[in-house]
């Protein structure tokens, strides 16, 4: 196996973790050092809110993901709270650390999150990410007699990385818009490392994949049969609070003022997309022409949980529900708080007068200001 590939499979990670989006095993913490790049990017706490000096954030991350972006910008400068990242290489484990009250905030692709959810974790959705779903394909070999999704059925589709990922729900909605059934094709599970060395030996034709597996596939000669564009993924990653977390005052103050921190991360790199590439790079061991790979296949804006997102997730759980991948219909809208994120920076949710809302202890309701 190339000496490469565990520096890709990092980058693929960190992609994940850009769009909210991600993937395996083993946590670390850290605390936070922010590089002294973006402006007033750091905007401090609403004042005559609590105190937050005694507060210590925990924020799940994936891969360095949403550290790089941070330590980029610079916007954790000044933060009124101290903050500790801790570090996972998928969602599964940074799920199981939030059930155990070990991590504050975590991010990942709605259907890792509507598993963990119908799992009984107690998370809230208090902010997304959204994509353009290139990042994830169905893809075969080079001379393959498939051409489209018509040509899938009867054969066999091999699904990184296991049941209810991206890969899984995109092969999932792309036969169901072709006519087609899940029972219609034949699927298996690998890893995507195993499953790339297999799709490269010939032994397998069809691999449902995403990100750098994807592009290192496509640079080799193989075909895209379908890809998440058009609607065929929903695009949208979350970052979701444990529950006990917001119940706390003082803490779901801190959790506010880390997202607004963090959307002016994504602000600022989708203003220096080459200068927050440098700095990838640089800090995860990866060449530059991977790092600008990786955060091109980003999400360009954190933004609340509107109901349009709503909408387009709950489509996601509805269809692996009825397909058997999640073992319960999560209904989306009851898993949302926008308190935390009522707008983006620059901009006001309807019905919204101030930040205060972030300390108040409401409940929103993706159709409504507060229940």
């Amino acid at each position: 196996m190339p000496r490469t590939l565990p520096r890709l499979a990092a980058a693929l990670s960190a992609a994940l973790a850009l769009g909210l989006v991600l993937a395996g095993c083993g946590s670390s913490t850290k605390s936070a050092g922010t590089a002294d790049r973006a402006d007033p990017a750091a905007a401090p706490a609403a004042s005559g809110g609590p105190d937050l000096s005694g507060v210590t954030l925990t924020l799940g991350d994936q891969a360095n993901g949403l550290q790089t972006l941070l330590d980029a910008a610079g916007t954790l400068k000044g933060a009124p709270y101290k903050v500790k990242w801790a570090e996972f290489q998928g969602a599964a484990p940074l799920f199981q650390a939030m059930q155990s009250g070990q991590v504050d905030t975590g991010t990942a692709a709605d259907l890792p999150t509507l598993q963990a959810i119908s799992g009984g974790l107690k998370i809230k959705l208090v902010a997304a990410a959204t994509s353009d779903g290139s990042g994830t394909a169905v893809i075969t070999r080079p001379g393959s007699p498939v051409h489209s999704v018509a040509d899938l059925k009867g054969r066999t589709v091999v699904v990184s990385s296991a049941k209810g990922s991206i890969a899984e729900y995109l092969l999932a909605k792309a036969l169901t818009d072709a006519g087609l059934t899940y029972s219609d094709v034949h699927v298996q599970y690998l890893l995507p490392t195993a499953a790339q060395a297999a799709f490269n030996a010939g032994k397998i034709q069809t691999w449902a994949t995403f990100g750098i597996y994807q592009d290192i596939a496509m640079q080799k000669g193989a075909r895209i049969v379908v890809n998440g564009r058009d609607g065929r993924t929903s695009g949208v990653g979350f970052l979701s609070a444990a529950q006990s977390s917001l119940a706390d005052p003082a803490r779901k103050a801190a959790v506010a003022d880390f997202l607004d921190r963090l959307a002016r991360a994504y602000q600022w790199a989708a203003a220096h997309p080459a200068q927050f590439a440098s700095v990838f790079a640089k800090k995860n061991g990866v060449p530059a022409d991977v790092a600008a790979t990786v955060v091109s296949q980003g999400a360009r804006a954190l933004q609340p949980v509107t109901p349009a997102l709503v909408t387009k997730v709950q489509a996601v759980s509805d269809l692996m529900h009825s397909i058997g991948s999640l073992p319960t219909d999560v209904q989306v809208a009851g898993t949302v708080d926008t308190s935390a994120f009522p707008h983006a920076p620059g901009g006001a949710a309807p019905g919204t007068t101030s930040s205060a809302a972030a300390t108040s202890g409401a409940s929103a309701s993706p159709s409504s200001s507060a229940q």
